[in-house]
C-alpha cells in the first residue's frame, strides 16, 4: 500500500510538471511571436529614419572631408617650397586661432574632449562655431603643426550630425547618438578607416560600458563618408608600405616590453599635456595659441634639424614621416628626439588652444618607440612601428578595439596578433590617464571644471 501511494504521489507530480511546462511552452510561443513582430517594428524604423539620416550623413561629411582635404594639402604644397615659411607659418597661424578663440573659446584645443562633454548636453553646436572650427582647423592641419586630423573631424562630424538628425525630424533624446555617428563618419573619411573611426567613436563616450545601439547606422554612414571621400580624393592607404609586415614569436616577449615602454611614456605625456593646459590659463584666450607656439617652434626646429626632413614639419598632411618610420631605421638618438620633442610640441600647441588632434602626437611617438625596438629585429621593422602606434593610441585615447582596427585600415596590413599584444599591455598599464578630456578615466579635476564651465 505504501508503495502505491508513493507511486501515486510521483505519478501526480509528473503530470503538474508536465502540466506547468506545457503552460510555460504556449507562453514562450506567444512571447517569440510577439517578439518576432516587434523586430519587423525595428527593422522598419531602422530602414525608415536611420538608413535615410546614415546616408545622408555619409554624404555630406565625406564631401566636406574631401573639401577639407583638398585645402590642407593645396596649402601645404605652397608652405613647403619654402623652409623658412613653413617655420614661420604657425606663428601667423597662432595669432588668427587667438582672434578665433577670444571670441568662440569652443573652437580651441583638440575638439574631442570637448565634444564628449557636449554629447552630455541637449545643446546644439552653434554654426558659427562649426565652420571657426573648419577654418582654422585648415590652417593649422595644413603644415608646422604636429595635430591630428581626428580632433577636428571629430568636432565637426559632431555638429552636422546633430543638425542633420534635427532636420530629419530626430528629438533631441537621440542627438547624442546622432552626434556620435555624424563624428564617427567624418573622422573614418578624413582618416580613411572607417570601421576603425566607428569603434573610435563609441569607445571615446563610453570607454568602459560599450554601447552598441548607435553601431549599425554609424557603420553605414562611415562607409559611406569614405567612399565619397575616397572618389574625390583617391584609396591609397595613409601609411604607405613598401614591404609587407613579418614577425616571430621570438619577438613578443619584445613586443610587450614596448608596450610597458610606451604606457610610461603615455604617463608622462599625460602629465604634460595637462600641465600645459593650467598653465595655458593663467593667460587670455587670444594669448594662448600664440605662447603655445612661441614656446614650440624651438622644438619644431629641432625636430627638422635632427631628422633633416621637411616631412616631420608636414606630417598631418599626408604621414610621411610616419611611413619613413615603419620602414626606414633611423638612428637611436633621432628616435629619442622624435618621442621628447612631439611630447612638448603637442603639449604647447593643442594644449594652449591650438586645434587639432592627439591621434597624429601618439602614432608618431608609437612609431619612433617601435623604430627602436626595430633595431633589435631589423627584418621586423614594420611589424614593431605598426605595433607600436596601435599601443600609443590605445595607451593615450583608452579606445584598445579602435586602435588595432585604425592602425590596419591606415596601413593596409596584418600585424594583428603582435598588436594585440603590445595594445593589451599599454592599455592595462596606463589606466587611470587619458589624453581626452571628458573620458571616464580622465583627470576627474578638469572634467569637472570644464562641465561648471
Amino acid at each position: 500500500m505504501q508503495k502505491t501511494n508513493s507511486d501515486s504521489k510521483e505519478k501526480d507530480q509528473k503530470n503538474k510538471i508536465n502540466k506547468i511546462d506545457y503552460k510555460s511552452y504556449i507562453k514562450k510561443c506567444i512571447n517569440k511571436n510577439i517578439t518576432i513582430k516587434f523586430d519587423i517594428l525595428i527593422i522598419a524604423h531602422f530602414f525608415g529614419r536611420w538608413m535615410p539620416f546614415a546616408i545622408a550623413i555619409g554624404f555630406i561629411t565625406g564631401s566636406i572631408a574631401a573639401f577639407m582635404d583638398v585645402l590642407i594639402i593645396g596649402i601645404n604644397n605652397f608652405l613647403s617650397t619654402n623652409i623658412i615659411l613653413l617655420l614661420i607659418y604657425p606663428v601667423i597661424i597662432s595669432i588668427i586661432v587667438g582672434l578665433v578663440v577670444s571670441k568662440d573659446e569652443n573652437v580651441a584645443g583638440a575638439g574631442i574632449g570637448f565634444s564628449i562633454l557636449h554629447l552630455k548636453t541637449k545643446k546644439y553646436l552653434p554654426f558659427t562655431t562649426l565652420l571657426l572650427k573648419f577654418i582654422v582647423s585648415v590652417f593649422t592641419l595644413s603644415g608646422g603643426f604636429i595635430a591630428g586630423r581626428e580632433g577636428p573631424s571629430f568636432f565637426l562630424g559632431v555638429g552636422l550630425g546633430e543638425w542633420v538628425g534635427k532636420t530629419y525630424g530626430f528629438g533631441k533624446k537621440f542627438k547624442s547618438s546622432l552626434g556620435l555617428i555624424g563624428g564617427g563618419a567624418f573622422t573614418g573619411a578624413l582618416l580613411k578607416a572607417p570601421l576603425g573611426s566607428s569603434i573610435f567613436a563609441m569607445e571615446l563616450e563610453n570607454t568602459y560600458d560599450f554601447d552598441y545601439r548607435p553601431f549599425a547606422p554609424m557603420i553605414i554612414a562611415s562607409v559611406i563618408s569614405y567612399l565619397t571621400f575616397s572618389f574625390f580624393r583617391g584609396t591609397h592607404p595613409f601609411i604607405l608600405l613598401v614591404d609587407k609586415p613579418y614577425w616571430t614569436l621570438e619577438s613578443i616577449p619584445y613586443i610587450i616590453v614596448m608596450g610597458l615602454c610606451i604606457s610610461l611614456i603615455t604617463y608622462i605625456y599625460t602629465f604634460l599635456f595637462y600641465f600645459s593646459i593650467d598653465v595655458s590659463k593663467i593667460f587670455s584666450a587670444f594669448k594662448r595659441p600664440i605662447i603655445g607656439t612661441l614656446l614650440a617652434i624651438p622644438f619644431l626646429i629641432g625636430l627638422y634639424y635632427f631628422t633633416n626632413d621637411i616631412d616631420v614639419l608636414s606630417a598631418p598632411v599626408h604621414m610621411n614621416i610616419i611611413s619613413k618610420l615603419a620602414q626606414v631605421p633611423f638612428s637611436l638618438k633621432i628616435d629619442i628626439v622624435i618621442i621628447i620633442f612631439t611630447l612638448f610640441v603637442s603639449s604647447f600647441t593643442i594644449g594652449f588652444g591650438i586645434p587639432g588632434g592627439l591621434i597624429l602626437p601618439n602614432l608618431l611617438i608609437g612609431a619612433a618607440v617601435g623604430n627602436m625596438f626595430g633595431h633589435i629585429f631589423p627584418h621586423e621593422i614594420v611589424m614593431f612601428t605598426l605595433a607600436g602606434m596601435g599601443a600609443s593610441l590605445s595607451a593615450g585615447a583608452k579606445t584598445p578595439l579602435a586602435a588595432i582596427v585604425m592602425i590596419t585600415e591606415m596601413s593596409h596590413a596584418d600585424v594583428v596578433i603582435p598588436m594585440t599584444a603590445a595594445v593589451i599591455i599599454s592599455y592595462v598599464t596606463s589606466f587611470g590617464f587619458s589624453l581626452y578630456l571628458g573620458q571616464e578615466n580622465g583627470t576627474k579635476v578638469l572634467t569637472t571644471n570644464s562641465l561648471k564651465k
